[in-house]
């Protein structure tokens, strides 16, 4: 979901840093956002206005930044936008155009169907080398139950960039500073009469720079987020996000009309998905992959509507929905068979917030359904449709929840971070040499997130691409591999994924005079996966653990000896490790590979990369051994 801001997964800056920017292409020289909250009525407006000052000193930079895009949210009202180019003459003089020509299109986006935020897209006119850009524009909101995080991090340099927070003697706000640092940022707070205001200022601030593998981006940008805790009007005291109980009330009141009795429609397709069954386990299973499988995830942002689920028989109905209507759906069924199941509120691994910490809708993003059995929670994400009962879906490992229990009670759970073990890829490759010819079947199996994931990619391939999958499998072990059969076995019940191939390489082994030299590790997981950032400060993070363990049977050629085997090796370190292990046995050379990787968040910390880095240096170094054998 979006609401004011825009919380999206991809690869940002590293960190922000602060010397002397580039000012020979564009830089913006000011950038401020003042934010000022009144009451009105009974009710909290908040007022923000930016003001940007472009400049553009090259012809380079004027065609990649000669446009500007602001976005507005259907909970917001753009009050007020002012736009002038001042443009250098011949003459020596600025000529000034405004700019009153403005586009308004919903906003696009690759993973929402339909999408309610607009986007005002600004085009610059008449610049050359020397021009500026100015931008000002006014929005409005009177929805307090999300905010709009200030960031300080920009496409482009910032020469200055300020943020103002004007908050009246009525209002009792809380700040929440992000990766703030005192020695880079100024902080002032000036109380006056009727009101207090809250300034930050940083200076010269280079652009965003990609990095590798970042964590959510919040969870590593400077920014400053407030919450209205509570307020005074007439007389009254108002309470809006003080605790996690404020953000549940407020979600209670617009959701507790749904689904309150199951209809006759509901409760006969619930009778007749868990037909047969005999526990709540059972029944629980039948109807998460009912939905999964017979109701189409289609997202939908569209002001409340991005919040309230709709009502399970129209989701029926229509056999499409978002993650709320999918887990509505789930909670009526399951509720119609009388097993307890709860609609709940999260954010996924892109939101890097608590709803202990910061209890606004800032911190969610998605919704599904729960159920408590055995004393487990168990967390049903219908909108991965090869998601499994008995496991979180990747994005939403080691997120805190919140359970709609009932219209007083809440639950906040964390989502546990899968282990290794559950995650496994297990492959067995035998392997015979004519010359330096290797002909080699390969059988794999795939288990919990691992599973998940490749199920995923083949969910919707034809037999054709199926077969197109094989071969990439195989191409990224050689180019010079060649598919003879690839076969997907169909999940099995506890969803593991099998897959044979079936291939040859003409050039495996290596043949010098009367020796063959072969290297039989194929898969070379994690190799040359170094973290390359010299001052990296921002943790690496991962989609999942794993564990990866290969078996690689080799049959000695005929009228040749083992003339060599690799050393064994173990490497292990905190949350990640490698061995791989050489014997003999009979007329077949054995090669056993175990990589994993076990951490606790899905991330490595700044204080971890210097051992990783010797890890994978280490690993490099065992990949490229290779088995001697020597003609008799």
């Amino acid at each position: 979901m979006k609401y004011l801001i825009s919380l999206c997964f991809i690869l940002l800056i590293n960190s922000i840093t602060y010397a002397s920017i580039n000012k020979s292409s564009a830089f913006v020289s000011y950038y401020l956002q003042r934010t000022e909250i009144n009451i009105k009525d009974t009710t909290p407006k908040v007022t923000t206005t930016c003001e940007i000052i472009f400049k553009f000193n090259d012809e380079k930079s004027i065609s990649l930044y000669h446009d500007y895009s602001v976005y507005i949210s259907s909970f917001e009202k753009l009050d007020d936008i002012e736009v002038f180019t001042k443009n250098p003459q011949p003459n020596g003089k600025m000529k000034t155009i405004e700019i009153k020509d403005f586009k308004m299109n919903n906003a696009k986006s690759n993973s929402v169907f339909y999408d309610d935020e607009k986007e005002i897209n600004i085009t610059f006119l008449g610049l050359t080398v020397g021009s500026e850009a100015h931008v000002k524009y006014t929005t409005s909101t009177q929805e307090a139950h999300f905010t709009d995080p200030f960031s300080f991090s920009f496409y482009m340099p910032v020469q200055e960039r300020r943020y103002e927070l004007i908050v009246p003697e009525e209002v009792t706000i809380s700040l929440i500073e992000k990766n703030i640092l005192p020695t880079t940022f100024k902080f002032e707070k000036e109380v006056k009469r009727n009101e207090t205001i809250y300034t930050w200022t940083a200076k010269d601030i280079e652009e965003q720079k990609p990095i590798d593998n970042p964590p959510a981006r919040m969870a590593y940008t400077p920014h400053v987020l407030y919450k209205i805790d509570e307020y005074k009007a007439r007389g009254k005291v108002f309470t809006v996000s003080k605790t996690p109980r404020d953000l549940f009330n407020w979600y209670v009141k617009n959701i507790k009309h749904v689904n309150k009795k199951p209809s006759d429609r509901i409760q006969a397709l619930a009778d007749s998905i868990v037909k047969g069954c005999t526990n709540d386990r059972d029944k629980v299973i039948r109807i998460y992959d009912w939905v999964k499988q017979n109701i189409r995830y289609v997202a939908f942002e569209n002001g409340m509507e991005g919040i309230i689920p709709r009502e399970a028989d129209l989701v029926c109905t229509r056999r499409y929905g978002d993650c709320k209507d999918m887990s509505s759906l789930q909670f009526a069924l399951l509720r119609a068979v009388k097993v307890p199941a709860y609609l709940t509120w999260l954010g996924t691994r892109r939101i890097p917030y608590t709803y202990s910490e910061v209890p606004l809708k800032n911190t969610d993003n998605h919704m599904i359904a729960s159920v408590n059995l055995d004393g487990k929670w168990h967390f049903l994400d219908a909108t991965d449709p090869n998601g499994f009962y008995d496991l979180p879906s990747d994005h939403i490992q080691g997120k805190q929840v919140m359970i709609y229990k009932n219209d007083t009670e809440y639950e906040l759970v964390m989502v546990p971070v899968v282990k290794a073990e559950k995650n496994m890829f297990q492959e067995v490759n035998k392997i015979r040499l004519d010359k330096t010819k290797a002909t080699i079947t390969t059988e794999t199996k795939y288990t919990g997130l691992l599973a998940n994931n490749i199920s995923n990619q083949l969910l919707y391939v034809s037999e054709n691409d199926r077969q197109e999958f094989g071969k990439g499998i195989i191409k990224s072990i050689s180019n010079n591999a060649a598919l003879e059969k690839f076969v997907v076995e169909k999940a099995t019940p506890n969803r593991e994924v099998n897959y044979r191939v079936d291939f040859s390489i003409a050039d495996f082994a290596k043949e010098v005079d009367d020796e063959i030299y072969v290297n039989v590790l194929m898969d070379r997981t994690l190799s040359n996966s170094y973290i390359k950032e010299p001052n990296r400060t921002i943790p690496y993070s991962f989609q999942y653990n794993s564990m990866h363990e290969i078996t690689y049977q080799l049959s000695v050629p005929e009228n040749y000896k083992v003339a060599y085997l690799p050393e064994n090796v173990d490497l292990k370190q905190d949350g990640f490790g490698a061995s791989i292990n050489y014997s003999q046995s009979g007329q077949d050379i054995i090669c056993k590979q175990r990589i994993y990787l076990d951490l606790t968040e899905l991330e490595l910390k700044p204080a971890q990369f210097e051992s990783w880095n010797k890890f994978i240096k280490q690993l490099n170094k065992a990949y490229k051994e290779s088995i001697t054998f020597k003609k008799l």
